[in-house]
């Protein structure tokens, strides 16, 4: 059931943009971050271009003198219009990024105000593309892509993106916007998440909000039938998972209020409903993910990243409930030459016991 207090009216919004919808309860913050921050170094670093602005913020390509690398900095051209909470939102986000020391997860170096008072931070400038940017061009059926990332790939960036979502889990830090444009994919198989903007310690939770991106948002976050938790990243995993089975996001098409409903009521239909040749098994872990009750789905990334390798591994994932008869197949594809010597062996013995009674008679 909906919850009464969700009118549901969603504002009109691009496709795989994140919304961040306050409730009539939520408290504003008043505690301003900025005062703690240092104030730049001047001339240290050097404008180059503008790399993108999306959400709240700007990303500048600059060149730091001190180190002669090319970074790139987060910035709030609006700043002054900015509400305390925005402001609050945007150090958050870059403190928590740069205590989330991981190779999967994008590297903050520097963080502070500049002398108009305007906050910054620094990351690692990303060379590539993101995951949903090679997903579109595989649904256009791009010949290069389709030859550089086919689905084993895809499967080995999810992976990657398990470990870097079970590193901020063991920090109780929960990304909660996790979505194919999140994931950044270098060109030398690098693979990071990126934006933690909406990010959050477990602890204090986001009681208030629906914050999150339509399609990969966890029913919980939308319904407010419960404290959302590592839980709601799970389910976000999930739906990463389908994206890739799929080439596309779960309910896609539909209307941003239309997803938010079948959402929070469960009603996803399973990856094969949408592409026929998904393998079972990586539909059960998909699917497993997705429950809408969080207590039925993997409870850590870990475990989620246990069962997708199981599956590469070809066995049959813990999600699938396998029947003796599956593993058994299961078994002879994995020893398939194994089980060739066994027959030829059995065939050959055979033939010499009738060769030898037919000498004998």
């Amino acid at each position: 059931m909906e919850n009464p207090k969700q009118s549901w009216n969603v504002p009109d919004i691009a496709e795989d943009a994140t919304i961040i919808l306050d409730d009539e309860n939520s408290v504003p913050e008043s505690d301003d971050l900025l005062a703690t921050l240092p104030l730049k170094p001047q001339e240290r670093y050097k404008f180059i271009r503008s790399i993108g602005f999306g959400g709240m913020k700007g990303v500048l390509l600059v060149h730091d003198r001190d180190t002669g690398r090319d970074v790139a900095m987060a910035i709030m051209p609006d700043f002054r219009d900015r509400p305390v909470n925005d402001l609050n939102r945007f150090v958050r986000e870059a403190r928590i990024t740069a205590k989330l020391e991981h190779p999967n997860i994008v590297p903050v170096y520097d963080i502070g105000i500049d002398v108009s008072g305007s906050p910054y931070f620094i990351m690692k400038y990303l060379r590539g593309s993101t995951l949903a940017v090679i997903l579109k061009r595989l649904r256009s059926g791009d010949e290069k892509t389709l030859e550089n990332f086919p689905q084993t790939r895809l499967v080995q960036i999810f992976i990657r993106v398990c470990n870097a979502v079970a590193f901020a889990h063991s920090l109780d830090v929960c990304h909660f916007d996790l979505k194919p444009g999140n994931i950044h994919c270098g060109d030398f198989g690098e693979v990071q998440v990126i934006d933690w903007g909406l990010a959050g310690d477990i602890a204090t939770g986001i009681a208030g909000q629906i914050k999150g991106t339509p399609g990969y948002m966890a029913p919980e976050l939308i319904s407010g039938s419960s404290k959302p938790d590592k839980a709601a990243d799970i389910y976000a995993l999930g739906c990463i998972l389908y994206a890739i089975l799929t080439l596309d996001s779960p309910l896609a098409g539909l209307p941003q209020n239309e997803i938010l409903r079948r959402t929070a009521s469960g009603r996803i239909p399973p990856p094969q409903f949408t592409n026929s040749q998904v393998p079972a098994g990586l539909e059960a872990v998909c699917m497993k993910a997705m429950a809408l009750n969080p207590a039925e789905r993997y409870q850590s990334a870990m475990e989620l990243r246990q069962d997708v390798n199981a599956v590469l591994s070809g066995y049959a994932a813990v999600a699938e409930k396998a029947s003796a008869g599956r593993n058994m197949l299961l078994f002879l594809k994995r020893n398939i030459y194994l089980v060739i010597i066994v027959i030829l062996l059995v065939i050959s013995g055979m033939s010499a016991c009738v060769a030898w009674h037919l000498y004998h008679n």
